[in-house]
C-alpha cells in the first residue's frame, strides 16, 4: 500500500504541474497581443502566472511533507480556518474592485488578489472538520444542525454579495456532496439543498444580466450586438475558436482569435477555447482527460481512507477542482451561462492557481496517510464474515 500512497500523491502532483506549465504557455500566447495593445511587456501575464505556479508548488510540497491533516479536527484550528475565510470575504467586499461584473478583486501594487479562491478551500476544510468534530451533535440535535448550515452557507452568501455566482454555486455543490456522504438523515441534506436553491434563484432574479446570460445560450447570435454585459460577443468568438482549431489546431502561438483580439479573454475566462484553437480538439480532449484523472485519483483517495475527516476533505477538494474545471469548459462550449470561473491550473489568476495547489497539497497529505494494505484487507474480510 506504501506504493499506492506514493502513486496517488505523485500522479495528482504531476498532472497539476503539467496542466500548470501548459497553462503558462497558453496564457503567454493568449495574452501576447493583448499586452502589447495595453502598453505592457508581452510576457507580463505569463511571468505573473509563473511566479504563482512556483509559489503554489512550494506550498503544496510543504503541506504534503510537514502537515498532518487530522489536526484540522481540533477546535482551535477549525475556527481559525473559518475566521480566515470570513475575514478574506469581508475584506474584498470593503476594499475590492468590480471587474467583469464581479467585485472579487483586491489590487495590491501590480498584482491582483482574489480572496474568494482561498476562502473556498478554507471553507471546504472547515466543513469537513466541523462534521467530524460535531458528528454526534449534528446528527442528534436539529438546533446544532441548523447552526452548522448557517455557518457553512454564510461564506456562500458573502460570495454572492460579490456577484460571483459561479464560485457560490461550486462551493454550495461541494458542501451538499460532503453532507450526502456523511450518512446523515436525508432530510438534513434536503433542507440545505432547498436553501441553496432559493439563494441561487434570488441571485439570478436580482441580476438581470444573469437572466440575459441564460437566454444567450439559447440564442447566441441574437445577443451578439446587445449592449455592454448583455451581449454574447465573447461566447460567439469562443465558438469560432473551436471551429478554427478543428482536430489538430492551428499551432501554438498561431491562434487568430487572440492575435486579432476577437477573443478578448483568451488567457482567462475563455482559455479553454484558446487551447482548442491552438491545440485542436486533441489538445482540448487531453485537458478534459487530465481533469477526469484528477477526479478518479481524488475519489480513490477518499474511498481508501478509513478516517472520516480525510474522506470528507478528499471528496470536497477533488470536487472543487473538478467542478470548477467542468463549469469553465461548459461556459466555453456554450453549455453553461457565462461566468468568470477560471480553468484550474491553466487560466490566468495567481490566487486561483495557488488555491488549487493548496488543495493538491492536502490531497497528497491524505494519500500519504492512507492505511496499510493489510488493514484494508482485514476490514474487507471482517465485513464479509459478519455480513
Amino acid at each position: 500500500m506504501q506504493s499506492n500512497r506514493r502513486k496517488f500523491a505523485f500522479l495528482i502532483f504531476i498532472i497539476s504541474i503539467v496542466l500548470s506549465i501548459a497553462g503558462i504557455i497558453f496564457v503567454y500566447t493568449g495574452s501576447y497581443f493583448y499586452c502589447i495593445k495595453h502598453g505592457v511587456a508581452p510576457h507580463l501575464f505569463a511571468l505573473k502566472q509563473g511566479i504563482a505556479f512556483f509559489t503554489g508548488v512550494v506550498i503544496s510540497v510543504l503541506i504534503y511533507k510537514y502537515l498532518d491533516y487530522r489536526k484540522l479536527a481540533d477546535r482551535k484550528y477549525l475556527w481559525s480556518l473559518y475566521g480566515a475565510a470570513i475575514f478574506l470575504l469581508i475584506i474584498v467586499l470593503i476594499f475590492g474592485k468590480e471587474v467583469n461584473n464581479s467585485k472579487s478583486w483586491i489590487f495590491i501594487g501590480g498584482f491582483s488578489v482574489q480572496p474568494a479562491e482561498i476562502a473556498k478551500v478554507l471553507v471546504i476544510l472547515f466543513v469537513s472538520g466541523y462534521i467530524k468534530y460535531k458528528w454526534y451533535e449534528i446528527q442528534s440535535y436539529p438546533r446544532i444542525f441548523a447552526g452548522f448550515v448557517v455557518l457553512s452557507f454564510f461564506p456562500v452568501f458573502l460570495i454572492l454579495l460579490e456577484k460571483d455566482l459561479g464560485s457560490a454555486m461550486i462551493l454550495s455543490i461541494v458542501i451538499f456532496a460532503i453532507l450526502f456522504i456523511t450518512g446523515l438523515n436525508i432530510k438534513y441534506v434536503l433542507y440545505p439543498s432547498i436553501l441553496g436553491a432559493v439563494m441561487f434563484v434570488v441571485a439570478v432574479i436580482t441580476g438581470p444580466y444573469r437572466i440575459a446570460r441564460v437566454k444567450m445560450l439559447l440564442d447566441p447570435a441574437g445577443y451578439f450586438h446587445a449592449p455592454g454585459k448583455y451581449n454574447s460577443y465573447q461566447l460567439v468568438q469562443a465558438f469560432v475558436a473551436f471551429a478554427k482549431g478543428g482536430l489538430t489546431g492551428m499551432g501554438i502561438g498561431q491562434g487568430e482569435q487572440s492575435k486579432l483580439l476577437f477573443l478578448t479573454f483568451s488567457f482567462s475566462d475563455f482559455i479553454y477555447a484558446h487551447i482548442a484553437e491552438e491545440a485542436g480538439g486533441i489538445g482540448a480532449g487531453l485537458v478534459l482527460l487530465a481533469f477526469l484523472a484528477i477526479l478518479y485519483l481524488g475519489l480513490s483517495i477518499a474511498d481508501r481512507t478509513d478516517e472520516k475527516l480525510g474522506k470528507f476533505m478528499a471528496l470536497g477538494l477533488t470536487l472543487y477542482i473538478f467542478l470548477q474545471g467542468m463549469v469553465h469548459m461548459g461556459v466555453n462550449l456554450g453549455l453553461v451561462p457565462t461566468t468568470g470561473i477560471t480553468l484550474p491550473f491553466m487560466s490566468l489568476g495567481g490566487t486561483s492557481l495557488i488555491s488549487m495547489f493548496i488543495a493538491v497539497g492536502f490531497l497528497m497529505n491524505i494519500a500519504k496517510l492512507l492505511p496499510k494494505e493489510e488493514k484494508i484487507n482485514l476490514r474487507i474480510m471482517e465485513r464479509g464474515r459478519y455480513a
